[in-house]
């Protein structure tokens, strides 16, 4: 370590004894706050994407094509992978009382809970918005994060507007890889 490294660590370390010059601390900072180690979070080309993501968002694609949503329109593809390598895939389906419907994602996870699995390691979420990619609702990122225990990966494609064949992905569509962790920075726990 040079000099100016050692100097620039002291003064990091005087910084942090004085504290914050105008009362504010950074949350990385407060024993109130859980600090997760959060996977990277970018977008990557669907052909350079891991075996892991590309076979999810597939099965999210295929899960989608079952989309009860007469009255939205607006169908829907999840898959989750349990820790032992099995996947579930579920689909949105809407009803028309609205709260008795059921997005895509929970559909996934509790048809897997049902079956005794608890535990899922990634998970992907397919729909077409023609802006962009469509990420899980609000009540859907925290019923993921119930079931993740730490952080995991999330994959986020865009299903094509339209099928009138089997639906797939091209090699260059763009895919966003985020974690629960960054759609649900500081979820709901009872637990420490």
């Amino acid at each position: 370590m040079n000099y100016m490294e050692q100097l620039q660590e002291l003064q990091t370390e005087v910084d942090k004894r004085q504290g914050p010059q105008d009362g504010r601390y950074s949350i990385t900072e407060s024993l109130k706050l859980p600090h997760p180690i959060k996977l990277p979070e970018y977008t990557i080309r669907f052909a350079d994407l891991d075996n892991c993501g590309r076979e999810l968002l597939e099965d999210a694609l295929n899960a989608r094509c079952n989309a009860y949503a007469p009255y939205s329109k607006f169908k829907v593809g999840a898959a989750f992978r349990t820790k032992c390598g099995r996947v579930f895939t579920g689909c949105n389906i809407e009803n028309v009382a609205l709260t008795p419907g059921s997005c895509a994602e929970r559909t996934a996870l509790v048809k897997g809970i049902s079956e005794g699995f608890k535990c899922y390691d990634a998970g992907a979420v397919v729909a077409y918005h023609e802006s962009g990619f469509t990420t899980p609702c609000g009540v859907c990122r925290q019923f993921i994060n119930e079931f993740a225990k730490t952080d995991i990966p999330i994959y986020i494609g865009q299903a094509p507007e339209v099928s009138s064949k089997l639906p797939a992905f091209n090699d260059d569509d763009e895919v966003l890889v985020t974690s629960i962790y960054h759609l649900l920075p500081h979820s709901f726990t009872v637990f420490k």
